[in-house]
């Protein structure tokens, strides 16, 4: 099965205090891509604990 890199999804993101969802279209590649840095963001604050 091939992903279509620059096919668009709709991104959802919910958490208290929002009124409502928060959404965002956005190409395949570049979800990818905010992926990957959250995940940077993740292991750095992770090393940063700890020290």
């Amino acid at each position: 099965m091939d992903v279509d890199p620059f096919e668009v999804v709709t991104l959802e993101m919910n958490w208290d205090g929002l009124d409502q969802p928060y959404t965002q279209r956005l190409t395949r590649l570049r979800l990818g891509e905010l992926l990957m840095q959250v995940d940077e963001l993740a292991a750095q604050t992770e090393a940063e604990q700890e020290n």
